[in-house]
């Protein structure tokens, strides 16, 4: 079994320490895994460690962009490898604000994994109240929720206003979903399809590829759970959610030093893209 995982780091250079490590761990209570990690550094500060001589048990490269943003990163990295994709069971991109569970490798090879899979949705632990992050999206977005946001993006005090209102959103859902961790452990009721999945660790199968499906995603963040979903839809690929495939995240350290108007704007041009190419017909 052969994997290969792209980790982005934006000044956050501890946090990629820390991940690595973590993987590192994994990796060794893993017989018989092949294991290529490619740190992706968008940074615009050196870091205060030498990252890029540091030595681990798996194959690790480190690899230095200009701030080319988190998907175009994660295809530079990928087009940097001699063989490309074709040969791993497994492609992760991820952020380096996290790090993965001891038996994280060993659950994912373990899992039979579905024949229609294109994308496995790891599940995404928060570290501020213990929540599933995923699934993201449970519906495709309409058109008027698409030109909704473009127009809240225009405007960095609507933009502003509106993380408040999500905020509070978010905390809603995750004291419903800690309501309901009992009755689901207790049910037997597969649940509904997911639409995306959280875009912080995304684990796409051997089958994304082979299918057609690709990852040249041009915008510099954000919509990447829209464009990797619309991308499952065209090929006839499906998400599954393995909960038990643990990742454990701070949620958006990196994110979180950019200013908000640069935000803002970023979250316009990925809507833009995401209404121009996949949503625009739809009602």
């Amino acid at each position: 079994m052969k994997i290969c995982i792209v980790s982005v780091c934006y000044n956050a250079h501890e946090d990629a320490q820390r991940f690595l490590a973590s993987v590192d761990l994994a990796f060794r209570a893993t017989p018989g895994l092949a294991l290529d990690v490619i740190l992706a550094d968008n940074s615009t500060i050196a870091p205060a460690m030498d990252i890029a001589s540091r030595q681990y048990a798996f194959s690790f490269k480190y690899q230095k962009n200009d701030n080319v943003g988190y998907f175009p990163a994660f295809n530079k990295a990928l087009a940097s490898q001699p063989h490309g994709v074709e040969g791993y069971d497994f492609v992760v991109v991820c952020n380096v604000d996290l790090v993965v569970a001891e038996d994280f490798f060993a659950t994912l090879l373990a899992h039979p994994v579905g024949g229609d899979v294109g994308l496995v949705a790891p599940g995404i632990f928060s570290d501020r109240d213990g929540r599933d992050l995923n699934p993201k999206m449970m519906r495709r977005p309409k058109v008027r929720k698409i030109n909704f946001m473009r127009l809240v993006c225009s405007n960095v005090v609507l933009f502003r206003w509106y993380l408040k209102l999500a905020r509070l959103r978010e905390r809603a859902r995750s004291r419903a979903q800690q309501r309901n961790r009992g009755l689901s452990a207790t049910t037997t009721v597969r649940p509904p399809p997911m639409y995306g999945a959280h875009g912080s660790f995304m684990v796409f199968t051997q089958r994304y590829f082979a299918k057609g499906a690709d990852v040249d995603y041009p915008r510099f963040l954000f919509g990447e759970e829209v464009f990797v979903a619309e991308q499952l839809r065209r090929h006839g690929l499906s998400i599954e959610h393995v909960p038990g495939v643990r990742v454990f995240d701070k949620e958006h350290a990196s994110t979180s030093q950019v200013k908000l108007d640069f935000i803002c704007g970023e979250h316009k041009k990925s809507y833009d893209y995401l209404y121009t190419h996949f949503l625009r017909d739809r009602p």
